[in-house]
């Protein structure tokens, strides 16, 4: 049986060699100060990364947060990779100034349920398709991809539908993400799970499969070892299956966005 120090040990190594390939471009920023800026569009918040050189593009990511908010700099560093790879990332404040609280959260005294209730999926609708509108009207923007995370990776699949207005999708550790929600998806969808995620794990990841491949929509999905619920946006990065993880999956999104966007 291979030991789980074994493991870790492999996966530094894996980190090395994917900073060391080719691919080397593809890097989430580990840290550092935002380069994007915030606009207010119809009144919501936006924010905006720019590819390099350009501030329009015809091809464009709308970044779905999670429930921390767009005023977190880790989600404002993942727009930011996604903008260095050609791409125009607008970053709306769905939650308009009352993202969870992430302390409260964390001492459990954080009232999750009327947080939900006063973002109901129809004002979460509205958010979406006035920042949509404003990608196509203000930037000339053609081709729309979604990127999702944790509260984004749920609702994300809600655009990916026959008649919904993205074109591509991304998510990585979707919260509480149902059967019926997967199976209205009709556009390509690729979807990151990682072991250790209680909301999302890879039995989550295998049911998703199952349904896109019953529909018979352009999908593809990958597992990360050791990856806890957020790893998509935020890492320990004293954890060596973390940092991997985070990096790998952003790969992953940029590649998917490239073939399929």
């Amino acid at each position: 049986m291979v030991s789980t120090r074994s493991i870790l040990a492999m996966l530094a190594v894996a980190a090395n060699a994917l900073a060391l390939s080719p691919y080397s471009s593809l890097q989430v920023r580990p840290g550092g100060v935002p380069v994007g800026q915030f606009k207010n569009v119809s009144g919501i918040s936006v924010y905006h990364s720019y590819p390099p050189g350009s501030n329009v593009s015809t091809k464009a990511i709308l970044f779905m947060s999670d429930a921390l908010g767009v005023l977190q700099t880790p989600n404002q560093l993942l727009a930011d990779s996604y903008a260095s790879n050609g791409y125009l990332v607008l970053m709306p404040d769905f939650f308009e100034g009352d993202a969870v609280d992430e302390a409260a959260f964390a001492a459990g005294t954080f009232d999750l349920e009327a947080w939900l209730a006063r973002h109901p999926p129809e004002r979460t609708k509205e958010i979406m398709n006035l920042t949509l509108d404003y990608m196509r009207n203000d930037f000339g923007v053609e081709r729309i991809g979604g990127a999702g995370f944790c509260w984004g990776g749920k609702y994300m699949p809600h655009f990916l539908t026959e008649d919904g207005p993205i074109d591509v999708g991304f998510i990585a550790h979707p919260t509480n993400l149902t059967e019926p929600e997967l199976q209205a998806v009709a556009k390509p969808l690729s979807v990151a799970a990682g072991t250790l995620d209680a909301t999302f794990n890879s039995t989550d990841q295998s049911r998703a499969e199952r349904i896109l491949d019953a529909s018979k929509v352009a999908h593809q999905s990958n597992v990360y070892y050791a990856a806890q619920h957020g790893f998509g946006t935020r890492a320990n990065m004293s954890v060596p299956a973390e940092v991997y993880a985070r990096q790998a999956a952003f790969v992953q999104a940029v590649t998917w966005f490239d073939a399929w966007l």
